[in-house]
């Protein structure tokens, strides 16, 4: 038997009922997490990376795997998901345009959910604190600060001055609440009473440079070969800083090019493919209608008219969804590329959705 999120149901009663019935996660998590944002601010569609319970029928990830875990007779879990993707921009709307499910966000950077889960699922040692340490907005405030390990107890120092040592929780984490003071926030972690890891997070100053660190430094002179270039922006100490927003713009010199960029944002409109120039189209008054199954999705024009149309996305019954639906918009193309082949109607499947896109000029 398979279980798609915690709260849609009794596991322990289906398990009572067929004790003998092999069960497992197929689909848990669907947390919200925007990476190295740490305040949750739906203005601008900001979703604290702190793992959280998403909603009443969702259970956050450490939620999600302490009942897994706990229970011998469920063979594991598997969450939703291992990166953002474009579409279903869930809690947000327009303008994100990718998920915020992911323990990676679109650029592969990791969010911290990814450290509990390296804690608990390797044997890889690992200290992680959350969150970053630049708050000149709330100098004397209390700060949420997590931890993140698989070490048996952890030891919290703000400026040289310990703020305690916790026992770590199976399959949990530490936290602490922390005046903000700017200066360092050090863990360090214990294994049997011995100090083995140590982790540091710092206030940084100013952005000050521009830094790109490739996954390899040459390249074959084939055509085909690549290189994965990161680019942060840090202060005057080399330290990242945390909270810069800077746009950066990309040229390369020589007989190399560039094929793609990101920044992982799940509200960036700007390309990731690199095209020297393109230009965007908004679809409007965008309008769905259910129909009663795939077949009826793909019949004939006449159809379409006599559908009963409904801002799309707004006010569906997620409990109760159609088999498709069916959709419709309208654009306007701009005068240099208008033509007389600019009108379409076109009709296409995409999972169990049918899209009708109909553009005028």
């Amino acid at each position: 038997m398979g279980y798609n999120y915690l709260g849609n149901g009794d596991i322990d009663a289906h398990h009572r009922q067929f004790p003998n019935q092999p069960g497992m996660g197929t689909e848990e998590g669907s947390t919200f997490a925007t990476r190295g944002v740490y305040v949750t601010d739906p203005r601008l569609h900001y979703q604290a990376a702190y793992d959280q319970k998403p909603r009443p029928s969702f259970y956050s990830i450490e939620e999600g795997w302490r009942f897994y875990a706990e229970r011998p007779y469920l063979a594991g879990l598997f969450i939703w998901t291992g990166f953002d993707y474009r579409g279903e921009a869930t809690p947000y709307q327009w303008p994100s345009v990718t998920s915020y499910f992911g323990m990676m966000d679109l650029c592969g950077f990791p969010k911290d959910n990814v450290y509990y889960l390296r804690s608990w699922w390797s044997q890889q040692p690992t200290l992680h604190l959350l969150p970053h340490w630049n708050w000149p907005a709330r100098q004397g405030q209390p700060i949420n600060v997590w931890a993140y390990t698989n070490c048996d107890e952890v030891e919290l120092f703000l400026n040289k001055k310990s703020l305690g040592r916790k026992a770590v929780p199976l399959n949990s984490h530490v936290a602490w609440q922390v005046n903000y003071a700017p200066g360092t926030l050090e863990a360090r972690g214990y294994k049997n009473g011995r100090k083995t890891l140590t982790e540091v997070v710092r206030t940084t100053d100013q952005a000050a440079a521009i830094q790109l660190t490739p996954h390899k430094t040459a390249l074959q002179a084939d055509g085909e070969d690549l290189a994965v270039v990161t680019v942060a922006v840090t202060d005057r100490r080399n330290l990242t800083v945390p909270t810069a927003n800077e746009d950066i713009t990309f040229s390369i010199n020589g007989p190399g090019r560039i094929i793609g960029v990101g920044n992982g944002n799940p509200t960036s409109r700007e390309k990731d493919k690199f095209v020297e120039t393109s230009q965007m189209v908004a679809i409007q008054e965008v309008e769905e209608a259910p129909v009663a199954s795939l077949a009826a999705g793909v019949a004939a024009q006449a159809q379409y008219q006599s559908a009963t149309w409904q801002p799309a996305f707004v006010q569906r019954d997620y409990k109760n969804l159609a088999p498709a639906y069916r959709h419709r918009g309208t654009f306007e193309l701009p005068a240099e590329v208008a033509t007389p082949r600019s009108r379409c109607s076109t009709t296409a499947l995409a999972g169990s959705s049918t899209f009708l896109s109909m553009g005028r000029k």
